[in-house]
Formats: C-alpha cells, structure tokens, sequence
C-alpha cells in the first residue's frame, strides 16, 4: 500500500549550502500541471497567430484606406479642376459673346457704307482728334512689327514681303477677329492668320513661324499674333484687302494721326464719305465697349 502511495507521487529534490530539500507531489497534481502548462503554450502561440493575422489584415485596411482617401482627394481635386475649367471657359466664351455682340454692328457696317455712297458730303474739317484714333484703332495702318528692328521690303501684285530678324513679334494693326488660321499651308506661305476688322477691312499675316491666337479670339490694335519666319529672305507676309479687293498696303502702313487724310483723300475703293456718316452714327451708341478700350498705337515709320 504504502509501495503505491510512493509510485503516485512525483519528488523534486531542491540541493543547496543548506542540505537537500525534498518535496513530493502527485503525480496527477504533475499531469494537470503539465497540461496546464501545455495549455498556455499552445493559447500563446494561437493567440500570436491570431494577433499576426489581425496586425495584417489591420495593416491592409490601412493601406486600402489611404488608397481610397488617395483616389476620393484625386476625383475630388479633377472634379475641382474640371469645374474651374468649365468656370473658366463659360467666362471666357461669355466675354467673347459680350465682345462679339459689340463688334457685330461693326464688322456688319459693309452694307451700311455701301448704302451711303450718295450721302451729303462729310465736313472733313469736323473730324475730331479722338474720331480720327478711333478710326486708326478700328482700321489696319502702321506697320505689323516694331520697325526699331532692320527689315527690307518687297512689294508684290498683292501685298508686302518684309526680311526680317528671325522670330521677331507679329502685331495685329487694328482691332478685329480671328477670322482664319492655318498651320500647314501648301501655297508656300507658311503659317499665316486672317483677321476681319470694321467696314469691309481685312489683313492678312503670312510666313509665321509661331501664331499665339486660335480662330473666334477677338484682338486688339498692337496685340501679339505670333512671330516672324526662321528662315532667309521671307520671314513676314503682309496685305489688307477690303472687301476681298486689293488696296495700297504701303499708304496704309504709313496712315497715322498726323497725315491721317493722306488715305482718305486719295481716290480709292473705299467710300470714306459713307464710312464716315456710318462711323459717326456707331459713336453715338452709349457705353460702347470698343471705344473704352485704351488705345495703344505702334510707333510709326
């Protein structure tokens, strides 16, 4: 009996500077400590696991957050964009409407001139400073370039070929409107662009290396359109037309305020009387927008 007790219980003997310390326990005391000890090895290691799984699964989330929060500040940034665009753009065409309106009854006059070739003759004398600088502002005259740069020029059966410095700037020699632009052209003019101005009047700026305006932009006298030719001998092509038939681009050029009725007294296609009653008639509408514009005037030859 006593044999069976000793074969059920489990001594651990303890040795030290003090003798031998024995102590016994059972050996089921040893199982449930053994399992028990199994127990919180096996929890630990699945909670480890556990916490693995979760620390990545978490790590994930994260990273998929910060991509939607990456994707949602994207759209929201082009949906911004793209209305500030829109924003942009139906000020933009509200202000070329605004412009166009303006400059409809103008750029329309052609009839109206026409339609006063048998009107009373137009008191020349009368014709006031600010007529004359509004007249210079609404018709091509002076040249298309700053002529402190060295230039030589040819006349053709239709217009001016200038040689000029290589990329120098191209002005517009009175207000109007994008009427054409062509980039490619297969007539051996290079780029060239086209404005409509007031009463029938028309320039046209060939050889250009470089245009800054599209199509439909309204421009002003002295505003850049684009630069000269890169290559020798043909780097600006320039001519005025009104109403499609040819005129004297050089007295044109030379036009300015001082001998402003150099132009208009020379016998010419051009029914200066009708335009004038016309032009009279457009000054007395209010709060006209084209003649609140300040007038900037190239430097003249």
């Amino acid at each position: 009996m006593k044999s069976s007790n000793i074969r059920d219980k489990f001594i651990i003997s303890i040795v030290d500077n003090n003798g031998i310390k024995q102590f016994s326990i059972h050996r089921f005391v040893k199982k449930f400590f053994i399992y028990f000890l199994l127990f919180l090895i096996i929890s630990n290691i699945l909670i480890f696991i556990t916490i693995k799984l979760l620390a990545s699964e978490l790590k994930e989330m994260k990273t998929q957050r910060y991509e939607i929060l990456d994707k949602y500040k994207y759209i929201y940034d082009k949906n911004k964009n793209i209305k500030q665009q829109v924003e942009i753009s139906q000020n933009k065409l509200d202000e070329i409407n605004t412009k166009m309106f303006d400059l409809e009854d103008i750029i329309s006059m052609k009839d109206a001139v026409i339609s006063n070739t048998n009107a009373e003759s137009y008191d020349m004398s009368s014709l006031s400073q600010s007529k004359k600088e509004t007249i210079l502002q609404l018709l091509p005259n002076s040249f298309p370039f700053d002529i402190n740069n060295n230039f030589h020029s040819s006349s053709l059966k239709s217009g001016i070929v200038f040689d000029l410095p290589k990329a120098i700037p191209i002005y517009a020699t009175a207000d109007g409107i994008i009427d054409l632009r062509v980039d490619n052209s297969t007539k051996d003019a290079g780029k060239f662009v086209k404005i409509i101005h007031s009463f029938g009047f028309t320039s046209i700026y060939g050889y250009l290396s470089k245009i800054t305006l599209k199509r439909g932009d309204v421009v002003k006298k002295g505003q850049l359109i684009g630069y000269s030719n890169t290559t020798a001998n043909k780097n600006l092509y320039y001519d005025i037309r009104f109403l499609g038939s040819e005129v004297d681009v050089e007295k044109f050029i030379a036009w300015n305020i001082d001998n402003f009725l150099s132009v208009i007294n020379e016998d010419s296609i051009v029914n200066w009387n009708g335009l004038l009653w016309t032009l009279d008639d457009i000054i007395k509408i209010k709060d006209h927008k084209i003649f609140s514009q300040p007038i900037t005037l190239l430097d003249e030859k």
